[in-house]
């Protein structure tokens, strides 16, 4: 799916929201950034806290980018699915059925990142990678 569905000024609404808060978290990162980095004499923080905010800083910097970024791509940003995603689909795509009753996967059925699954007829466990 490239495109979200759904009314288009809403979704004008929401990515507008998306930009202007993305750009507020990243200004205030950048304001803090480069209070930390350039004060000096009596009223500049301690080496510690310099440290600490410069890291608290960049994770602003960061998180505001990318909801910025979201907000003009158009959609969220989403990470790759999870080995057990993965795993889940291709034991329902291949039909992987329980060893001990005989029942076929159901489609929706939770697989673990290692293969282990729960048969829902029987109730016992068996691993996808090692029956088929």
């Amino acid at each position: 799916m490239d495109r979200p569905t759904g009314n288009p000024v809403d979704q004008a609404a929401g990515r507008f929201l998306l930009g202007v808060f993305g750009f507020v978290f990243g200004g205030a990162g950048v304001a803090l950034l480069v209070f930390l980095l350039t004060a000096s004499g009596w009223d500049a923080p301690p080496p510690f806290f310099r440290v600490g905010g410069s890291l608290m800083a960049i994770a602003f910097i960061a998180f505001g980018g990318t909801m910025v970024f979201a907000s003009f791509r158009g959609r969220a940003m989403q990470v790759n699915s999870s080995s057990a995603d993965r795993a889940a689909g291709a034991a329902a795509s291949v039909g992987y059925t329980c060893p001990s009753c005989g029942a076929t996967l159901g489609k929706d059925a939770d697989v673990s990142p290692l293969g282990d699954v729960k048969c829902t007829f029987c109730g016992r466990w068996f691993n996808v990678h090692k029956h088929g």
